[in-house]
């Protein structure tokens, strides 16, 4: 349906309300139509291992499987090929979502079965945080579309270890302290291989989360899951206060594109985009030919150079989507969907998402603009992982996480074994 589109004062006062030149950009280019380009220059974003992300659901899928009572029977074939991939070379990197998403389980024997199945085949490695990310694609797009930076940013490392790399993009072990301070591992080699299962068990806990006993002594240490609900919830309020807006006074398709991606810079990115403005001197209105005599003619560019970021380009065409849907409520694991999918389809090869994400990523083409493989059957997954096992070289991955799990061994989430490991070591 083609309707006319929102006084543009109307939508900016009820949800674009920042006082900044960015704002004021996007609200000078709120209707004028432009054309979407296939073709534009974007960077080859996937880690240089063959890498697949598992949606959540696929997780508890596996873990069933493990647990020898598959919700399907090809279910069993998947894990053992998901299994031995990984002892190949295959990366299954975990997300900051999953970090989130898992505490949504709230039986915590089921939660530390999911967890440990993740841990087992993951080796807790991750994609780096969002905003880390999301600095390269703005910093790459702003090169693209203003020329500034003169330079092509150069990208980071995706692929690390931990919560804290999916979290806020760096690396944070457990490290051996003595009376001295840090010790060198060097200096007590006969610890090394324990405080390197130590670091897996750890990580495997901060998955599994807390046992019901445990939360009572976490909290007196500052412990409040209720934190990261409430944002959650405020996110979800966000989107359900415009899907209202929509039903009342509906626009087109295009211009709740353009909307969506308004929305989605300034309210996700802004404080981002203004760093990287400031940092670089970038006066946007210049660049983008904002005439103040013409205040759509800016519009143009600003969408262009928004779509240049594929994470955003992924999220904006998501959301798109789901708006259009006015018969469908927003949900919490929509919002997680989303976060997740923006990462994982640029940076991974193959993507293993819900039914309804894998037909709105299909329709959108996110797969075939980013080179990624949407699996929608998860039965199909063995047959993707054969394809990217081939590829595999002996230097795919190199040696940067050496110390941290070797292909042949079982990653630790028992404390026993971690007990058992230290009763076994050489007296110093």
């Amino acid at each position: 349906m083609v309707t006319r589109g929102h006084d543009a004062g109307q939508f900016d006062q009820a949800s674009l309300s920042r006082p900044s030149r960015a704002s004021h950009t996007w609200r000078g280019a709120e209707n004028q139509e432009t054309s979407m380009t296939e073709t534009f220059d974007s960077p080859n974003l996937h880690m240089a291992a063959p890498s697949v992300y598992l949606d959540l659901w696929v997780w508890i899928r596996l873990a069933r499987a493990a647990n020898g009572a598959p919700r399907e029977a090809s279910d069993t074939a998947v894990l053992t090929a998901v299994r031995d991939a990984s002892a190949a070379g295959v990366v299954f990197p975990l997300s900051a979502t999953h970090y989130t998403e898992i505490g949504k389980i709230t039986d915590p024997r089921q939660r530390a079965d999911v967890a440990r199945i993740m841990a087992s085949v993951s080796h807790c490695r991750t994609v780096r945080s969002r905003r880390v990310l999301l600095r390269h694609q703005m910093l790459h797009a702003m090169h693209v579309s203003f020329g500034r930076p003169a330079f092509r940013p150069s990208p980071p490392r995706v692929l690390g270890i931990g919560a804290a790399w999916a979290l806020v993009g760096e690396r944070a072990p457990l490290v051996l302290r003595g009376p001295s301070g840090r010790v060198d591992m060097d200096t007590v080699p006969e610890l090394r291989d324990l405080l390197r299962k130590a670091n897996q068990y750890a990580e495997f806990q901060l998955l599994a989360g807390p046992r019901d006993e445990e939360i009572e002594d976490l909290r007196r240490l500052g412990y409040r899951p209720e934190a990261m609900r409430e944002v959650t919830r405020s996110r979800l309020e966000w989107e359900e206060t415009y899907a209202g807006m929509l039903a009342d006074d509906p626009i087109s398709r295009h211009e709740l594109r353009v909307r969506i991606q308004a929305r989605e810079i300034l309210h996700e990115h802004y404080e981002l985009l203004q760093e990287l403005l400031a940092e670089y001197r970038i006066d946007l209105h210049r660049e983008i030919g904002l005439d103040p005599g013409r205040p759509r003619s800016g519009r143009p560019r600003m969408t262009a150079f928004a779509d240049r970021m594929p994470s955003v380009r992924i999220a904006v065409d998501l959301k798109a989507a789901l708006f259009s849907n006015q018969t469908k409520a927003w949900t919490v694991n929509a919002l997680f969907d989303v976060d997740a999918l923006g990462m994982a389809v640029p940076y991974c090869h193959v993507v293993v998402p819900d039914r309804e994400m894998a037909n709105l990523l299909s329709r959108s083409k996110a797969g075939p603009r980013t080179g990624t493989r949407i699996v929608t059957r998860l039965r199909d997954l063995p047959g993707e992982l054969a394809d990217l096992q081939a590829r595999i070289h002996p230097a795919d991955g190199g040696s940067w996480d050496a110390d941290w799990a070797a292909p042949d061994e079982d990653f630790c989430t028992d404390m026993e074994d971690l007990r058992a490991l230290a009763r076994r070591r050489p007296a110093a």
